[in-house]
Parts: structure tokens; sequence; C-alpha cells
């Protein structure tokens, strides 16, 4: 079973909300400034996040399906997948066996927040690039965008390209 204390713990309620609300930091003295000052000053306005409903369901939704996701490769099933992954790999006849109960979409209206509510929840669950456990280096977490075509090809170019991007440079996959 995974050790819950390579993660942050899940905050809940009002801990959560103040958590992932972000509001920058206001100088008084601003409105004294130039009007040049003020309006370059004004652009902090983007990196207000005030958390809803939804933000807090998107961090709970991630949140456990990481947690199932990393008591799975703990798991003996976790072998048991690595073998039948390369028996796929060698064009041999093979068969799922862990299944896909840590996944999921996130599907709105554009403009609503949901990579927003994302990219805070991720910071909120850990802010390491790997965890290892079990002898086993795992990156609990790469975000990717869904590419403008919303190709499957696409996408899956955009995942290699951030994993590329982690093991050349060691950055962060966030």
């Amino acid at each position: 079973m995974f050790d819950r204390s390579l993660l942050s713990p899940m905050l809940t309620g009002q801990e959560l909300y103040d958590a992932m609300r972000v509001f920058p930091e206001y100088d008084d003295t601003i409105r004294y400034k130039d009007k040049s000052t003020r309006l370059v000053a004004l652009s902090e306005l983007y990196n207000i996040y005030i958390p809803s409903e939804m933000s807090e369901e998107i961090y709970s939704k991630l949140y456990l399906a990481l947690l199932r996701s990393l008591n799975k490769k703990g798991a003996l099933n976790a072998v048991r997948q690595s073998n039948e992954n390369f028996r796929a790999i060698k064009q041999m006849s093979y068969q799922g066996i862990i299944g896909g109960s840590d996944s999921f979409t996130i599907i709105g209206s554009s403009g609503i927040g949901k990579s927003s509510a994302i990219s805070r929840s991720v910071n909120l669950m850990t802010d390491k690039t790997f965890i290892e456990f079990n002898n086993t280096k795992v990156c609990p977490v790469m975000v990717v965008q869904c590419p403008f075509d919303s190709s499957v090809k696409g996408l899956a170019f955009e995942i290699l390209r951030k994993i590329d991007l982690v093991l050349e440079t060691k950055e962060t996959l966030i």
C-alpha cells in the first residue's frame, strides 16, 4: 500500500477554500503613482483566483484518483500489469489487469476555470516531480492541455513532449 505521507494531506471545506484562493499583494501607494505604473500593476488582477464549487470537486476527484492510482501501483497487480505491458510491446497477446478508476474527464464551457482549478489542485496535492516507493519512480501528476484539434495523435504528442521536457531538463510537469 502507498504511504500517504509522500503526498500533502487532503484538504476539505474552508481549509481547502483558503488554500486554493489567491489574492495578489496590494500596494496602497499605487494610487499616487503615474498612469503607466498603475496600468501595469492592473495586470495583477489576472492572478486573482477565487475557488468555486467546481474547484472543490475537481480537487477532490484529482486527489482521490491520484491516491487510487498510487495504491494500485504498490500492489501485486501492478507487477502483473507490467508483464502484460511488456507482452503488448512485443506484440504478443495480452490483457489489461488494472482498470481505469483513476481516470476521468473534466468537461465544461470555455473560460469557466477548469484549467485554473486543475493547476491550483495539483499544486496543493504534491510539489514533487517524482515519488519513489517500492523501488519505483512514479510521476504522480502530469498535466497536459488538449490540443486545439482534439486529436488523439496530438494529445499523444503533447504527453510525450511533457515527458521529454521533464527527463531532459528536470522541470516539473505542472
